[in-house]
């Protein structure tokens, strides 16, 4: 049962992983004529600029993909804005291991989406491709032109630097405040070259605008987490029947608190959980053995314990409303209650104690809705809980139904 239920586990969350992970948002695109179309844009939420998109009309559900020589620019509302753009563009590498000795750009004509950083007389655009980021730039409306910057390689150990970008701003961004000083000041990063440009945008009597996300925020929620647990104990090849601490599966009620924090990436679809859990297992078997007078052994076994799961929950979102989630966590076990009873058919004791449990893995599948209500399967125990007599296991999994409060 245990290794069909981690079966399940495994096959949904690689299902979930690769379903769903994109959305359709409200956009548009403009064509090779110059006609806008107003439509649903898949957005992959990817840190590399898009070759190609792929869209929906408001009416039907058909994808249809078009590539960089079909679309001159689109937008997802509130998200992001790219324009297609034919520059010369460098090449050269950055990485450590393959980095050149020239300071010189190798430029390539090349045709791509830039990102629209910032609007205005002056605007400002990014590509991001190889795991590098380069900023383009135009003003008024002349050619977008990539803002030269390269690191390079001096002697063996030391870097030189290509700061070509510089001097492209300050002979096109003429303000009285701008002097050759405060352009080296500029760095470049997209906080530096956004300061800079929106400054100059001021400077001439205009405002900057963006179409960049809002940036996401830090949330917290606080989950009620009623549940069902089926439970089980077993001892695998006992030396004698009064050190087997198994037990059949048996269902119980369970209830807790869980502290979500939603981190502001990737759309948050990342969090942190943490939870106090109160779980609780009592059972009894009963074994014939020749060894003792009256020939069977009754068990009985009481444990109850706060669980407490630290771990990560991944959501990937159906609609507006509706989402799925896996999770991962280790959760440690604080026990309240762990005795155990071995006694022969007249009810003489023949052994009693108490005893230690270890922590456990624990992983989980679900869905939300509303960002109210919640159903999640979780199995307790990925890995066994150890029980510290006999060598026996703890084995659970549950059903939990959620209630977020806020």
């Amino acid at each position: 049962m245990k290794r069909l239920l981690l079966s399940l586990t495994m096959i949904v969350g690689i299902y979930f992983t690769s379903y769903s992970q994109v959305t359709f948002e409200e956009g548009y695109y403009i064509n090779n004529q110059n006609q806008r179309t107003e439509c649903l844009i898949k957005n992959y939420s990817r840190r590399s600029n898009p070759t190609d998109i792929m869209f929906r009309s408001s009416t039907n559900n058909n994808t249809v993909r078009l590539s960089i020589n079909d679309v001159k620019q689109f937008e997802i509302y509130n998200s992001a804005k790219f324009i297609r753009v034919t520059a010369d563009i460098d090449q050269s590498s950055q990485s450590i291991n393959t980095i050149d000795k020239s300071w010189k750009p190798i430029l390539e004509t090349k045709t791509v989406f830039v990102r629209e950083l910032v609007k205005g007389p002056v605007n400002l655009y990014s590509l991001i491709e190889d795991n590098r980021e380069l900023f383009f730039f135009s003003k008024d409306s002349s050619r977008i032109k990539q803002l030269i910057f390269k690191r390079y390689l001096v002697g063996r150990n030391n870097f030189g630097e290509n700061n070509t970008f510089r001097e492209q701003l300050l002979d096109n961004l003429k303000c009285p405040e701008f002097s050759f000083k405060k352009m080296q000041e500029v760095v470049y990063i997209k906080k530096s070259l956004q300061k800079i440009v929106k400054e100059y945008n001021t400077c001439v009597g205009q405002e900057s605008s963006n179409v960049e996300k809002k940036r996401e925020k830090t949330k917290f929620n606080l989950n009620l987490r009623p549940r069902m647990n089926y439970s089980s104990t077993m001892t695998p090849g006992p030396p004698f029947a009064s050190a087997n601490l198994t037990m059949n599966q048996k269902q119980s009620f369970g209830f807790g608190i869980e502290t979500e924090i939603i981190l502001p990436i990737n759309k948050n679809k990342w969090s942190i959980i943490a939870e106090a859990a109160y779980q609780e297992f009592s059972n009894q078997n009963i074994f014939e053995t020749s060894n003792v007078s009256g020939g069977i052994v009754n068990s009985t076994l009481a444990y109850s314990s706060i669980e407490i799961p630290l771990g990560v929950r991944h959501y990937m979102f159906l609609s507006k409303n509706s989402k799925l989630f896996i999770n991962m966590a280790y959760t440690m076990d604080f026990t309240i209650k762990t005795e155990f009873e071995f006694t022969r058919a007249d009810e003489t004791v023949l052994r009693s104690g108490d005893f230690r449990t270890f922590g456990s893995f624990s992983g989980g599948f679900g869905y939300k809705y509303l960002d109210k209500f919640s159903l999640e399967f979780r199995l307790l125990t990925l890995s066994h809980r150890t029980i510290l007599f006999a060598d026996s296991e703890f084995n659970s999994y549950s059903v939990i139904f959620g209630y977020t409060l806020f």
